[in-house]
């Protein structure tokens, strides 16, 4: 029998892939810019995420990167209308709402436990669509009907 947790990850993981593969898109990224940023800055952020705890301390990391000499070209591109990093967290802050909202009666150690998994994954999705980011346009699905 699948756990509260599961049944929330499984139903907002096709949301969260489709949302990671456009800020991707957002990015307008050169042919071969994806793959070598994948490898390095969404790697460190998943790792951190997977760490953090809380989304208030992968914020806090995001902003030290952002501000950062070595890592400020990459969080600071444009994404959207937004900086990544603010594109980023505004995706975060959409699954924290998602996660909270079917977990409403849950107590919170429970939410943010939730909402830190939800957001591990979703970089994951991230890091791949960044790496794959030259074939989002090539390989897709049909839209189901």
């Amino acid at each position: 029998m699948a756990t509260e947790e599961q049944n929330i990850l499984h139903e907002l993981q096709d949301k969260m892939v489709e949302r990671a593969e456009n800020l991707v898109r957002n990015l307008k990224l050169n042919k071969g810019e994806g793959a070598e940023k994948g490898k390095t800055q969404a790697s460190k952020a998943l790792e951190v995420a997977q760490s953090a705890g809380s989304l208030a301390v992968f914020i806090n990391w995001l902003r030290y990167q952002t501000g950062r000499e070595g890592s400020a070209l990459f969080w600071t591109k444009p994404a959207g209308q937004y900086s990544l990093a603010r594109a980023l967290t505004a995706e975060l802050n959409w699954l924290q709402g998602e996660v909270v909202g079917k977990m409403a009666t849950s107590p919170k150690p429970e939410q943010q436990h939730v909402t830190m998994r939800a957001a591990t994954r979703f970089l994951g999705y991230f890091r791949r669509a960044l790496v794959g980011a030259d074939y989002l346009s090539e390989i897709t699905l049909g839209k189901e009907d």
